[in-house]
């Protein structure tokens, strides 16, 4: 279109549509300098339908491992059953219930959707077999107060009616960390979260977060969050030296402590033997050994990135 020029505005709509390729168009307007080109409008979700997954012996392949996804709910586009056949024929199918489907208003409300809240896992012989439910869990989200989830239920397989608490997630922080929770066996573990709230430094098992001293949290808290400030690959002597105090002020506990490399991953891990696992890493940030108790100690672990040719 030339500015102040004696210009026609023509159209033609769906001249294109639905035309073969290869098609000669015979426009009806005589317009000088007309391109015409036809986009495709991809206006629908794509889904991962299907996933075959082949092992092979002896550089043969054997019968390969099929999956099926379907998203069939007019209520949401997640997933809602998962069919595996395996090479011996016989078939899983898994379910997903999401908040559509247990009439969650609250989760709807809050557009929390998207989080499968039961998981049923039936068990099949064969194509032609009626199946059993071999598992069966709901993810329960019964707080008033927050949108987090509350337990964990499993169900008898013989009687599917009611569940039994596989985890009861007690307590979170103001962040939505989880800091207590209780296992079926009714041990109570805590998890103390520092580097400014954002990684679990220390795992305690068998206490409550109202029995251990507030003083003693904090200056591991404190010492994590000083870790965090002096950056990568730094010294970090004091937030060990607090660890292992914090070790004897609860010593009749088993205490896992962490410490991290901000924007790398785990720098080291001290389980309750005391001997800690020391990560490293390469300089494209890729975990490439554990160690023993420092840098140089005993290799537990190595890991090598090799590419073909």
């Amino acid at each position: 279109i030339l500015l102040d020029a004696n210009n026609v505005e023509k159209s033609n709509p769906n001249h294109c549509y639905q035309k073969p390729l290869g098609y000669q168009l015979v426009h009806q307007y005589a317009i000088e300098n007309l391109d015409i080109v036809e986009y495709d409008n991809i206006s629908y979700q794509k889904y991962l339908k299907t996933v075959i997954s082949t092992d092979y012996m002896n550089n043969q392949p054997m019968k390969p491992t099929v999956t099926e996804n379907s998203y069939d709910s007019n209520l949401h586009y997640q997933l809602t059953k998962e069919i595996q056949t395996y090479s011996d024929n016989k078939i899983n199918e898994t379910y997903f219930s999401y908040a559509h489907e247990k009439n969650n208003t609250k989760l709807i409300n809050a557009n929390i959707v998207g989080v499968p809240l039961e998981i049923t896992v039936s068990a099949k012989q064969n194509a032609g077999d009626y199946g059993k439910i071999i598992s069966k869990k709901e993810t329960k989200y019964d707080n008033p107060a927050h949108l987090l989830p509350t337990s964990v239920l499993s169900y008898d397989l013989k009687d599917n009616t009611s569940g039994s608490t596989e985890v009861a997630y007690d307590q979170y922080d103001s962040n939505g960390n989880l800091q207590q929770y209780t296992g079926k066996d009714k041990i109570s573990t805590v998890i103390i979260w520092g580097y400014n709230n954002t990684q679990p430094i220390a795992k305690i098992e068998d206490i409550k977060l109202t029995a251990i001293q507030q003083s003693y949290i904090t200056a591991i808290v404190n010492a994590s969050n000083t870790d965090a400030a002096a950056g990568t690959n730094n010294d970090e002597s004091s937030l060990l030296s607090a660890f292992t105090t914090f070790r004897g002020q609860l010593p009749n506990h088993q205490i896992t402590t962490y410490s991290y490399d901000p924007l790398i991953g785990v720098r080291s891990i001290t389980p309750p033997s005391g001997i800690r696992e020391v990560y490293l890493y390469d300089p494209a940030g890729r975990l490439k050994e554990i160690r023993e108790n420092h840098q140089t100690g005993r290799l537990v672990k190595e890991f090598k990135y090799n590419y073909k040719n």
